[in-house]
């Protein structure tokens, strides 16, 4: 073999490793990149939290890999109008102050593809019913029918406090049929042109026709609530659903016998869904 072929030779070995070379990099690259690809949208957590203080809602996001955080937890208010109607009518109890962490509960936590969703949201499509493609404007209903907003809301918060989300349809909708659904924009006109003592008389009957009404539906609905949560051994929910029905009925003594048979408990907790991560850090941030 000649000098120039065995150069030749050579050289075109060197050609061939740079390649391969090159080849096994480009490849290392793309894994890398998928790879980390694949880790960050494993890693990403989000969801949204609501508070029953003030029906406030907030969105929350942070990234974690194998149990360790990359980021602090960054909040966003997503509280609403109607919310701030409820509590500026005094409909719903907002105590103005920022919830504590344990008073938040997540209602959607997303992460890897998987999703966790608690009954709280329930409460929050109804919330969100305020657009036109909705069932029914709840906010325009209840600036329509003020007195009945005023028995409802109130009623719709303490189901909440006890974690009794799957009664809101009930309460909500038991209302609607008695007002009849008052929800169009026409009827908004002729509430406002009503003058102040026009507008007392309305709120004042509605009241009263209200509470004829929803009370008593509300004393059975607990009841069956509270056999309901007895038979799925959850003597939390049952307890707090006699104490209630209770309430509209004072004076029942089977009520109360049912309701001694639990016992009693220095602080009262209602009960709280268990969640996938309660998304705290010591680094939290908040924003709006």
């Amino acid at each position: 073999m000649s000098i120039t072929s065995a150069k030749t030779i050579s050289i075109d070995s060197r050609k061939r490793m740079t390649s391969r070379l090159l080849a096994f990099a480009l490849i290392g690259l793309v894994a890398l990149v998928i790879g980390a690809g694949v880790v960050m949208s494993t890693s990403t957590h989000s969801g949204e939290q609501f508070a029953v203080d003030g029906f406030q809602t907030r969105s929350f996001s942070y990234y974690e890999v194998f149990g360790i955080r990359l980021s602090a937890t960054t909040y966003f208010d997503r509280t609403g109008n109607f919310e701030e109607t409820l509590a500026k009518k005094k409909w719903i109890t907002a105590t103005g102050n920022k919830p504590t962490d344990d008073q938040w509960i997540t209602v959607e936590h997303v992460t890897g593809g998987r999703a966790y969703t608690s009954d709280a949201q329930i409460l929050l499509d109804y919330l969100a019913m305020t657009a036109t493609e909705g069932a029914i404007d709840l906010h325009t209903w209840s600036i329509n029918n003020p007195g009945y907003a005023a028995i409802m809301w109130p009623e719709v918060q303490t189901a909440a406090q006890g974690n009794m989300y799957i009664l809101v349809p009930d309460i909500i909708h038991h209302m609607l049929h008695l007002s009849g659904s008052t929800g169009h924009p026409a009827k908004s006109q002729e509430i406002a042109n009503l003058n102040k003592e026009e507008l007392a008389t309305l709120t004042a009957q509605q009241t009263q026709k209200g509470t004829e009404i929803l009370y008593p539906y509300l004393k059975n609905l607990y009841l069956e609530a509270a056999k309901a949560a007895q038979g799925a051994d959850d003597p939390t929910r049952a307890k707090f659903c006699y104490e209630q029905a209770l309430r509209f009925d004072p004076m029942s003594t089977e009520i109360a016998a049912e309701l001694a048979k639990f016992p009693a408990e220095p602080t009262e907790q209602p009960a709280k869904e268990v969640t996938p991560d309660d998304s705290k850090s010591s680094e939290d941030e908040s924003e709006k």
